[in-house]
């Protein structure tokens, strides 16, 4: 909670010098400024509507506690809307963003604990609040050794059927897989992990605010891309019917045709100009 309080009066500190003050009193606080405020966050600051409304959340709380002590009458910020959140986009992350998150390590604990936990969902499909309720009881294996997760989904109820990737399995044997009292994975509230997710989000390069959720995501459309058929990925992820999966297929599709637009484009540069190979020095794989 002090590593969050921490950013949010950063981001007010940096908004008020961005004003030409380095404080300001209760009293003088009013609906324009949590106005003027949220406007701050989105221009200069490029939040989204998540950080944003994560920003004036923690400022009405503040003031709120004012309210309670008399040191105000009302919250003035109290008719300030919060951010509407985009829908029916499937933000996830690409093959080469997965593995520059897979490649850079973090230096607090539960920084690194937060990157385990996403690449592990990116490889399992599991959001945030199941792998927070993963219990070793889950992990199960067949005669032939394959390890695998059997869990009901918090949100459906509905059973996913999980074979383990070989980095799962890495990442599961650092955590508890023997104590059935307590689960695998000791993650706290999901609002700790919110600066966490998006520290990593920066280091690994990605231009979008990350969010856990876009581990969930990257693990369909990485399985569509692999040839996975989508009545196995749709099992996988505990869905309550295929069409739910069919929204990653539409993503996959939308990303071929981006793929096939830049190829068709860099033929036609190469047309334009003869003198250019048209054979790169090398492929590499990911």
């Amino acid at each position: 909670l002090y590593r969050s309080s921490r950013y949010y009066q950063s981001y007010i500190r940096e908004f008020l010098d961005s004003k030409g003050k380095t404080d300001i009193a209760f009293s003088d606080i009013t609906e324009e400024f949590g106005r003027e405020y949220k406007v701050y966050l989105k221009r200069y600051k490029n939040f989204g509507a998540s950080q944003t409304n994560h920003c004036l959340c923690w400022l009405n709380r503040l003031i709120y506690i004012a309210v309670d002590r008399e040191i105000l009458r009302f919250n003035p910020l109290a008719d300030v809307p919060y951010e509407k959140k985009p829908t029916g986009k499937l933000k996830h992350i690409s093959r080469a963003e997965l593995q520059r998150i897979m490649e850079q390590p973090m230096p607090e604990r539960l920084q690194e604990l937060t990157r385990r936990a996403f690449i592990f969902s990116c490889f399992t499909g599991l959001s945030y609040v199941d792998v927070k309720r993963l219990y070793p009881s889950h992990i199960e294996t067949t005669l032939d050794g394959r390890k695998y997760i059997r869990i009901n989904r918090k949100k459906t109820d509905v059973e996913s059927f999980i074979p383990l990737h070989p980095i799962a399995e890495q990442i599961l044997a650092m955590y508890n897989t023997t104590d059935e009292s307590n689960p695998i994975f000791p993650l706290p509230k999901r609002d700790m992990l919110w600066y966490c997710i998006h520290e990593i989000g920066i280091v690994a390069g990605i231009k979008e605010n990350l969010s856990y959720h876009a581990s969930r995501h990257s693990f369909g459309t990485l399985m569509l891309s692999a040839g996975v058929p989508i009545e196995s990925i749709s099992k996988m992820m505990g869905h309550t019917s295929i069409k739910t999966t069919q929204g990653y297929a539409k993503v996959t599709d939308d990303k071929i045709s981006e793929d096939m637009d830049k190829l068709i484009k860099r033929r036609q540069e190469q047309k334009n100009n003869p003198g250019q190979s048209s054979v790169p020095s090398a492929v590499h794989r990911s």
